[in-house]
């Protein structure tokens, strides 16, 4: 009973890790649709090995190369990772609310997988952002970099869960292929996610007890983001699309990087 209740939570976290990035899977994952509709619950903790990789590549080539190069490279390996998913789904939201002007006219854009103007500004002006936020954060501290962006990835990726659980599923049909992947989570599932996703911003507060305000500054920047966020979609396409889940990932861990930086200015 222990081992089969472990293998279909091994599986459904293959599944996550699956979705979300171009890592392989072990050999022992088994696909269902049912494993697929639960593994949203590990969407926090896929941010954990997007961290890992990302992260402590910036801070290896920090010791070889200056900040500018050392955040650029590491950017490159969290895209190599993820295969740009969540970068994807942001400017596919740029393109499609900069130039749709009704629901229909969106989820349109939204589905082409071409790239036009909207979503060319999008991913030049948040990746630029991100860029010089982590420069930023890595110049104050090493420790200060690694503990922040290991907060931004997990909490970015429950956020975008949150957002899921607000408002329901855009689409009409069955052709999306993110639909299985975002069902509302059961409570048990949800509060799974609670623990992968808000842990690591637990962690830094407590280990840097002088810093708690800028972990609240920055979770009251991703909670406003989130709540305007479930206003407009609602409002242009009345919910949601798997698109809409990577823009919200992208702006919220943005905003982390962001209430960070511009609070320890002032905190």
């Amino acid at each position: 009973m222990i081992f089969s209740v472990l293998r279909e939570e091994l599986n459904r976290l293959c599944a996550s890790l699956m979705f979300n990035t171009r890592l392989p899977v072990p050999a022992f994952y088994v696909y269902s649709e049912a494993t697929v509709s639960r593994s949203s619950r590990y969407f926090p903790l896929i941010g954990w090995i997007v961290f890992a990789g990302s992260s402590f590549s910036v801070f290896g080539f920090s010791l070889l190369f200056p900040p500018e190069i050392s955040v650029i490279l590491g950017m490159i390996v969290s895209v190599l990772i993820t295969g740009g998913f969540h970068e994807d789904g942001l400017a596919d939201v740029c393109d499609a609310f900069g130039g749709g002007w009704n629901k229909e006219k969106i989820l349109e854009i939204m589905k082409d997988s071409r790239i036009g103007t909207f979503g060319s500004i999008g991913l030049i002006l948040v990746l630029g952002l991100k860029f010089y936020l982590l420069v930023h954060l890595l110049r104050v501290s090493p420790w200060i970099f690694l503990l922040t962006t290991w907060f931004a990835h997990s909490i970015s990726r429950w956020f975008a869960l949150l957002l899921m659980m607000l408002i329901p599923y855009s689409r009409d049909n069955d052709l999306s292929k993110s639909k299985p992947m975002v069902k509302k989570l059961p409570p048990s599932d949800f509060m799974l996610s609670v623990f992968f996703g808000w842990f690591p911003a637990f962690y830094l507060g407590i280990k840097n007890q002088d810093r708690i305000s800028n972990v609240l500054v920055a979770l009251t920047f991703c909670f406003g983001t989130v709540f305007y966020l479930r206003y407009y979609f609602k409002k242009w396409i009345e919910g949601f699309t798997g698109d809409c889940l990577g823009f919200t990932q992208q702006t919220t861990e943005i905003m982390v990087y962001l209430g960070m930086s511009v609070s320890w200015n002032f905190i």
